[in-house]
């Protein structure tokens, strides 16, 4: 009996505790404030979720998500192209990562992204399978990934070549051009300030000869920083670097190739362009005796590039004709022996992995005019030619002329007058004139001419007045 009392009273106590702690927790659950929430300074992905339910939570961070994937965009990048890749892809297990999360921590969204479709991007961006063997394509999805678990606001970047493991596998940039310096007086410089030297040219950047000198404690001759300034002109010619600023002389350097000099003038003329690509490349110069070599390498360009001559033309100089009395008798003597001048134009087309031109543009477009020959000639009088059309030499009058007589009475000329292209005029103030010759032509203007002039006769003054009588004498001789 007093068995049965002792086991009723377990069960009785058992009951109790067993109650008890069911009721406690409902009353705590239901009733009691906070005490089913996040505590402070709790986060799931980029949402607060302090102090709040799990299904508060949840609907927070549902709306976080949707907001990420409306905003902000995730690029690939290639070779300077750039791919905007699909946040639908990715997979969020939103209540699992509520469930897991941690009390006043930064938690990250559980999330996967299919390998499929990774790999599928891959390759759409680089027109190549042969990629994925140069590739972590785990860790780029890994890094893709913590992007979308912490659900990072803005845009992202993640350019192919910081994944690469194996450079020899893709095609990578190596372009090189040597100009020959021989002659120059800028050799010695150019040997022992540039040689060995690497410029660096980072993605997205510019870069400018003035800056990169100063920023390197470097001094240049104006004619050695041409020089190095041509060279780049020219080595980055087949690639899609943009120039900014760029200048050139009058006439071509020898040391320059047509339609790819570059001037520098310090703070006055500089050579500057930049890199659109996110990768970085590095430009090494070597000078060698007589010779200036630039190597350009980095990662692999968007496309093909080349540059091509399209039009050339040689202008050449006029004949400039000066006069001196320097010169003895007819003698000429050659001042400027002139000089040929040029137009060239260049034009860089842009080739995709298709065969298809996707871009052309005119690189450069120089014009060097021509330098004048100038003779310089003798001074001397000016030869008189003969009209073969005109019978008349000028300076020249056969026969006899009679000029013009003035007499009050009666004039008589007479003789034979032959002038071809010459009119004859004979005036008298009053009284008869008798002309018997028989001129014929227009009066024209002897410069050297003969004139044969004869006395004329006949009553009257021989001075033209007012005499009431007339007189008698002889006629004025004709002048």
């Amino acid at each position: 009996m007093q068995s049965l009392k002792l086991l009723a009273a377990l069960l009785v106590c058992t009951v109790f505790i067993f109650g008890f702690s069911q009721v406690g927790t409902l009353v705590t659950n239901q009733w009691l404030p906070h005490t089913n929430s996040f505590s402070e300074s709790t986060l799931i992905a980029n949402a607060e979720v302090s102090n709040r339910s799990k299904t508060d939570a949840l609907e927070k961070v549902e709306a976080a998500k949707n907001s990420w994937l409306s905003n902000g965009t995730i690029y690939l990048e290639w070779a300077g192209e750039l791919q905007p890749f699909p946040k639908e892809a990715f997979t969020f297990y939103i209540p699992e990562s509520v469930e897991l999360a941690e009390d006043s921590s930064h938690n990250p969204l559980k999330v996967e992204l299919p390998n499929g479709t990774l790999l599928e991007q891959i390759e759409l961006l680089s027109q190549t399978s042969d990629i994925f063997s140069a590739m972590d394509t785990e860790k780029l999805k890994k890094d893709l990934e913590e992007v979308a678990s912490h659900l990072k606001e803005g845009d992202h970047t993640f350019s192919f070549s910081d994944y690469l493991v194996d450079d020899e596998v893709m095609d990578q940039t190596n372009l090189q051009i040597t100009l020959n310096i021989a002659g120059q007086t800028s050799i010695s410089e150019l040997q022992e300030v540039l040689n060995g030297k690497e410029i660096k040219l980072r993605g997205n950047e510019g870069f400018s000869i003035d800056t990169w000198l100063e920023n390197e404690e470097m001094t240049l001759s104006d004619e050695a920083a041409s020089v190095l300034a041509s060279m780049l002109f020219e080595l980055i010619a087949p690639t899609n670097f943009g120039v900014v600023e760029r200048h050139i002389s009058k006439e071509l350097p020898t040391w320059a190739n047509e339609g790819y000099e570059a001037r520098f003038q310090k703070e006055k003329m500089d050579f500057a362009f930049t890199n659109p690509n996110t990768s970085e490349y590095t430009i090494t110069i070597s000078v060698n005796g007589a010779t200036i070599t630039g190597e350009l390498n980095g990662a692999p360009l968007p496309f093909t590039y080349e540059v091509n001559q399209v039009e050339m033309q040689t202008l050449s100089p006029k004949t400039v004709i000066q006069y001196s009395a320097t010169i003895p008798g007819s003698g000429t003597r050659v001042k400027e022996t002139g000089k040929n001048g040029s137009y060239v134009q260049l034009v860089r087309t842009a080739t995709d992995a298709s065969g298809q031109i996707t871009e052309t543009l005119v690189y450069s477009e120089d014009y060097y005019a021509p330098i004048q020959r100038v003779e310089l000639h003798a001074l001397t009088k000016p030869v008189v030619t003969t009209d073969p059309t005109n019978p008349n030499t000028i300076g020249n009058n056969n026969g006899t002329n009679t000029n013009p007589n003035t007499n009050n009475g009666t004039n008589i000329n007479t003789g034979s007058n032959t002038n071809i292209g010459n009119t004859n005029t004979n005036t008298n103030t009053s009284g008869t004139n008798t002309n018997t010759n028989n001129p014929t032509g227009n009066q024209d203007t002897n410069t050297d001419g003969t004139n044969n002039n004869n006395t004329g006769s006949g009553n009257g003054n021989a001075n033209d007045d007012d005499n009431e009588e007339p007189g008698t004498g002889s006629g004025y001789i004709g002048k």
